[in-house]
């Protein structure tokens, strides 16, 4: 997957905009390495092309909402969509998990081995959350207000905005 990224341009703000920020910053992260036959750095990026979605879709829905808007305008053409983004990015994440085993298994040392099982703890404990928050988004979603929705929404981003960070 091509995209535009440019890791020359400035960061988003990290107040007001804080998942993209974080995206932004593993962006410009993974683009220090090459992808090929990386596929830690391959999941890192789709991660965070994927919370860069996510956190768009969710200040779309808010401004909708405060300005009294009925049809939705966003990458994602549902909930599900967005669900099913969560998903993937959870898959990534294991991925993710599975190639740093991998490693650990194979690095004769073990303060490094520590410090990757030490890395790689809050992201599967994060992974876990979104997993769960997403589950119950799916179940619950259009059962309630649109203002309800909406910071289920900013749940999900908040917890994506964790994972990130980890």
């Amino acid at each position: 997957e091509e995209d535009d990224f440019d890791a020359s341009a400035p960061a988003p703000d990290p107040v007001e905009a804080p998942i993209e920020h974080a995206a932004f910053k593993l962006r410009q992260e993974t683009a220090k390495y090459l992808e090929e036959d990386n596929d830690m750095i391959t999941a890192a990026r789709k991660i965070a092309q994927k919370f860069q979605q996510m956190a768009k879709y969710t200040k779309g829905r808010r401004e909708l909402l405060e300005l009294g808007a009925t049809e939705e305008k966003s990458e994602f053409s549902s909930m599900t969509d967005m669900i099913k983004t969560c998903k993937e990015i959870i898959a990534l994440t294991k991925n993710i998990q599975k190639h740093a085993s991998m490693i650990s298994k194979n690095c004769p040392d073990k303060r490094l081995v520590m410090s990757l099982a030490n890395s790689m703890e809050p992201i599967g404990m994060l992974s876990q959350q979104l997993n769960i928050i997403a589950s119950v988004k799916a179940s619950a979603s259009g059962k309630y207000n649109e203002a309800a929705e909406v910071e289920a929404d900013e749940m999900l981003t908040i917890n994506a905005q964790n994972l990130m960070k980890s």
